[in-house]
């Protein structure tokens, strides 16, 4: 069932109303002692005709008028809105609310209740709390079971190959049907256990799907199977078995389905169980011992080629972002306190970072998250109850950067008169495809780089080793503009950089390398813009 109206009713709301022939100066002293920022209009026999007082609505009547509050009634200021059932869907009616900043709600005895913005503030604040609190369980699930499988790749692999093989029973009585119905076919069935490759292609005939799930593509069920299964597996300790873990699990899993499929809110009893829940297993399930807190002392690292055209990081979390990606190579992790973090961050972090371990997630997403995930880092072995967490390099964006640009350098060779340079990818965010100068190979070039706020872009990178020159061929290209744009299809980020010594011409589109590397139209976008920029800034210095 989708949420409604009603759902938002607080329990407790006292309903005050005015009259229209009371005076607008009481309606806004109730107003202002109660924080409203409206009053229902109900009429000498309690009949509600659809009508409101509103902060904004006196201001109207004053200014129209040309008088005082002191004078005008509350029908003179009063206005007709629309009013909805009790069961209105919620998400139907949102923008209503967001433009009225409230929704008057009614049923056939009359005025039921008011709806405000700040009430659904409310609502939707317990309802991210609770996915949160449902997010950071399943987070403390899959770190209990990679410190329960650490070291075991292969039991891991097994685990997760069962409790995903959906086709399991299919496959064990498959054989002994085949026997049976041969035997009752009056044909003499081979013995149990022979000719495993018709087996084999029967199966294959079925259809019967492979258990080729990976491990984060797990779904919350499998992912409690799959810790339920080791020997070392949590449990009461006065149980014999699982059970009741898995009891427990069970009822996350019921809640989070429940808010997943916007199935209602949840009561109080089930909010009471994700949070018992959440403090159990942040107290319980097995994790890695803490490690010493320490700040590295940070060393100053060779400056890469192409430096002076990083751009650093940005938003609220760049001090953090900054302090990751200065830390020397030879540094494979870094645990840090929570007010660690806020000494680096120069500020205090959210509530949330303290009270929710899905707060800690590697969501690309999440302001926060990107911080450290677009520095090549990953957190892991987050306690909620010491308030600390490691950072741990990782190599997944220097792979799918070598992946992507490999595919790109491949695309490339098969357009003749592109002027591929086919250099090996490094795992560094950006690539030089082409060099448009034989006799100055660094003069000007073609590079594809994977640039901050989510952005892949193709450009032309200008540097000869001197600013001056390098801003005068800059101007001399820009006067070429229209004539570039037309050739190319699109208008350019003409980026002259005054404070580097290099200049760039560039466009842009929207990607990210740890979900849009395996993308072919991204990779064919790139390869579209490399062989425009070739076209039409080539022939300047073909000479």
């Amino acid at each position: 069932m989708a949420f409604t109206l009603e759902d938002l009713l607080p329990a407790d709301q006292q309903l005050r109303t005015v009259q229209p022939h009371e005076l607008v100066d009481s309606a806004i002293n109730i107003m202002y002692q109660h924080g409203y920022s409206q009053l229902p209009v109900i009429e000498p026999n309690r009949e509600f005709q659809g009508q409101v007082i509103t902060f904004e609505s006196v201001l109207r009547a004053i200014l129209c008028f040309r008088t005082e509050a002191r004078v005008l009634l509350v029908r003179d200021a009063a206005k007709r809105v629309r009013t909805y059932a009790a069961d209105a869907d919620l998400l139907a009616t949102l923008d209503d609310i967001h433009r009225d900043n409230f929704a008057l709600i009614v049923d056939e005895s009359g005025l039921v209740g008011i709806v405000t913005t700040a009430d659904m503030a409310v609502f939707f604040r317990e309802y991210a709390q609770d996915l949160m609190l449902i997010e950071g369980i399943e987070s403390r699930v899959k770190d209990a079971i990679r410190f329960l499988y650490a070291g075991d790749d292969l039991g891991l692999k097994s685990a997760v190959a069962i409790v995903t093989d959906r086709a399991a029973d299919i496959r064990k009585k498959f054989p002994g049907a085949i026997r049976a119905y041969l035997g009752k076919a009056n044909i003499n069935p081979p013995p149990a256990g022979t000719d495993m490759d018709a087996l084999a292609e029967a199966e294959k005939r079925l259809g019967l799907q492979e258990p080729t799930r990976k491990f984060e593509d797990l779904t919350f069920d499998e992912f409690t199977n799959v810790l339920l299964r080791h020997t070392r597996a949590p449990r009461l300790s006065q149980s014999k078995d699982a059970s009741e873990l898995r009891g427990l699990l069970q009822q996350v899993r019921d809640a989070r389905n429940k808010l997943a499929h916007f199935r209602g809110e949840l009561t109080s009893s089930e909010r009471r169980t994700i949070q018992f829940a959440a403090e159990w297993m942040e107290n319980n399930l097995p994790a890695p011992p803490a490690e010493t807190s320490l700040i590295p002392v940070l060393v100053a690292t060779p400056i890469p080629a192409r430096q002076e055209e990083v751009e650093g990081p940005h938003g609220s979390y760049a001090p953090l972002a900054a302090y990751l990606e200065a830390l020397p190579l030879d540094i494979p992790s870094v645990t840090l306190k929570f007010q660690q973090i806020e000494g680096i961050l120069n500020k205090e972090l959210p509530r949330s970072a303290f009270e929710y371990r899905a707060w800690w997630s590697n969501d690309p997403m999440k302001p926060q998250s990107a911080a450290w995930l677009d520095e090549g880092w990953r957190t892991t072995s987050v306690s909620m109850t010491e308030g600390r967490l490691t950072f741990v390099r990782s190599n997944d964006r220097e792979v799918a950067y070598i992946n992507f640009f490999a595919k790109l350098n491949a695309r490339l060779a098969t357009e003749a008169d592109f002027p591929l340079r086919n250099v090996s990818p490094q795992g560094q965010s950006w690539l030089v495809l082409a060099s448009l100068d034989m006799s100055r190979p660094e003069l000007a070039t073609i590079v594809a780089s994977f640039a901050r706020r989510k952005r892949l872009r193709i450009e032309l990178y200008l540097d000869g080793g001197d600013k001056d020159a390098n801003k005068i061929l800059f101007e001399q290209l820009l006067a070429r503009k229209s004539e570039v744009e037309q050739l190319i299809g699109e208008p350019l980020q003409w980026e002259r950089m005054d404070n580097r010594r290099a200049c760039r011409v560039a466009v842009y589109t929207k990607a990210h390398i740890l979900t849009d590397s395996d993308s072919p139209t991204l990779l064919e976008w790139a390869a579209k813009k490399a062989t425009y920029f070739d076209r039409a800034f080539g022939p300047e210095f073909s000479f």
